[in-house]
């Protein structure tokens, strides 16, 4: 199975919250893990945003960093999939960088794995199975 990991899913893994048993247990039986390489900076975007007004120790940040990158094995450019997240933003009128994750699981026939409801609720509107 193939997975494409979003970056609210990856966050509650690395600083392992609430949702991250499951979610790690999903990502275990992946046999890879992808991500748009948008991933990388709104991983360390949000890292800084819990290090800058949660307080969150530069240690614990430096740790969450390495594993929430470390989880994903395959980084696709956003340029392969520019045409179709922006087409997915039109109709679905969402934010088109949510479209990117949306449209690598489309084009990969991947699980798309991920903590935001209403990303889940378009995945399951565009017929891309959710985690």
């Amino acid at each position: 199975m193939k997975v494409v990991l979003d970056t609210s899913a990856a966050i509650e893994v690395a600083l392992a919250r609430r949702l991250s048993a499951p979610l790690a247990a999903v990502l275990r039986e992946a046999d890879a893990v992808l991500a748009p390489d948008l991933f990388v900076a709104e991983v360390v975007n949000t890292i800084w945003k819990y290090h800058r007004f949660e307080g969150l120790s530069l240690d614990v940040c430096d740790r969450a960093l390495e594993a929430g990158l470390s989880l994903v094995d395959v980084v696709v450019p956003c340029r392969e999939l520019a045409s179709e997240a922006f087409l997915l933003a039109r109709i679905a009128r969402r934010p088109a960088y949510d479209m990117f994750y949306l449209a690598l699981a489309r084009s990969r026939d991947a699980v798309l794995l991920t903590t935001d409801a209403a990303l889940k609720k378009e995945a399951a509107r565009q017929g891309v199975r959710v985690g």
